[in-house]
This record gives C-alpha cells, structure tokens and sequence, in this order.
C-alpha cells in the first residue's frame, strides 16, 4: 500500500512539472515575437474576389466589388499571395500592375495593404 501511494505521489509531482515546464514554454516568447509581422512589396499580378449588383440610395444600379486576395510578384520574382479578410484595411483599391507594400502577422494574416506611388 505504501508504494501505491509513494507512485501516486511521484506521478503528480511529475505531471505537475510537466505542466509548468509547458507553461515556461508557451509564455517564453517574447510579445515583440508573437507580434512580428513582415512587409510583401511588390507588383499586383491577380486579384481575385467577387462582384454583386446592387442598388444604392437613389436606387441606381451598382457594382459592389469585394477582394479576397492578391498575387503578387516580388522583384525577385517570386509570386505571394495575400488573402484579405474583414479585418485588412485597405487604402485604396488596387488592380493589376499596381505597386503596393503589405503587412502580414506572424500568423499569415494580412494586416494592411497600401498602394505605393509608381
């Protein structure tokens, strides 16, 4: 009965630590890496989304058009694409051939994007 307990003593100990240790781990990053973003520039090749017609307030017929992404091309040459969600905020709408700098989060999502001067 005694090693029982001494086991069932020992076992909690170590899930304990096991815990803490994972603790150490997840908060030992620094906010300023949690946070890190990156800067894409480069030149629109693609937009993709989609179009709805729809009627403003004097009735006239409209075309609302929604982003959800750009490809775009390095000067490297590399093409990246950027998925736009409803928390990007985007300056101006952009069209292919535009120049434009954006910010990704450390977790891949697109922050801004901002249409550079040619």
């Amino acid at each position: 009965m005694k090693f029982l307990k001494s086991t069932g003593l020992a076992m909690a100990i170590v899930s304990v630590g096991l815990i803490a240790g994972l603790g150490i781990l997840a908060e030992g990053r620094s906010p300023s890496e949690s946070s890190a973003s990156k800067i894409v520039t480069g030149e629109v090749a693609q937009v993709e989304g989609e179009f709805h017609m729809a009627k403003d307030s004097r009735g006239d017929v409209t075309l609302d058009i929604v982003d959800k992404s750009y490809v775009i091309t390095s000067p490297a040459g590399d093409e990246v694409r950027v998925q736009l969600d409803n928390n990007t905020n985007v300056g101006n709408r952009v069209n292919p051939g535009d120049k434009i700098e954006a910010k990704i989060s450390s977790e891949g999502h697109t922050l801004s994007v901002t249409r550079l001067d040619q």
